[in-house]
């Protein structure tokens, strides 16, 4: 087949679907950019650079480096998200169920994604705008996670309030646990409290 007519068969994308390619390098390049520098470090510059576009491209696809942040706060909250396959817990016994979500959610707060959410975090202390947008995004996107675990402990006979709750207790011993290891670099150190957590939970579902 002649290659230039195979070429010109080929689905040419559309507008949008460029659009959100363009979209998805800036974010990407952002992360990086957050990992490497920091947020206080970090500039348009950096991001354009990484992303192989121009600086006027950022400025086309965010308004402003808040909007960028956002997005990217958005992102990062979907990536770690990601991490939790819904449909594979459902066809799990309770412990093993634990065992895989505890997993989950450790990987996550100890990815590099995890690192650029720190990063915007902190400097939305020194920005108030930004500050409220992260807050804003993290309220919605909590309420989705609050009917996911409520949705894969449904057959625990524990209520959706006792469910959130632990749900809220995981999340800060592994952010805390996360922020020990970044710090320290040694398992020996956060690996027990992590199975402590995980004999907790089971106990509390009915797992143990």
């Amino acid at each position: 087949m002649n290659v230039s007519i195979a070429t010109s068969q080929r689905p040419r994308r559309t507008q949008e679907e460029r659009r959100a390619e363009t979209r998805r390098k800036l974010i990407d390049a952002t992360i990086q950019a957050l990992q490497e520098h920091g947020a206080a470090r970090m500039t348009m510059a950096d991001v354009a650079e990484k992303a192989g576009l121009t600086r006027g491209a950022i400025q086309y696809h965010f308004d402003t480096p808040t909007e960028l942040l956002k997005a990217t706060v958005v992102e990062i909250a979907e990536r770690m998200g990601g991490m939790i396959d819904i449909g594979a817990l459902r066809g799990m016994e309770l412990s093993p169920r634990i065992d895989a979500l505890i997993d989950a959610n450790w990987k996550a707060y100890t990815s590099g994604n995890y690192i650029a959410f720190l990063e915007i975090a902190v400097q939305g202390r020194i920005e108030p705008e930004l500050g409220k947008v992260v807050r804003e995004t993290l309220a919605e996107i909590e309420l989705s996670r609050a009917d996911t675990w409520t949705e894969i402990f449904a057959d625990t006979g524990r209520t959706r309030d006792e469910i959130i709750a632990w749900r809220t207790a995981l999340q800060v011993m592994a952010r805390g646990v996360a922020l020990s290891k970044m710090i320290a670099h040694q398992d020996a150190i956060v690996d027990p409290q992590v199975e402590r957590f995980t004999t907790m939970l089971k106990q509390q579902l009915g797992a143990a």
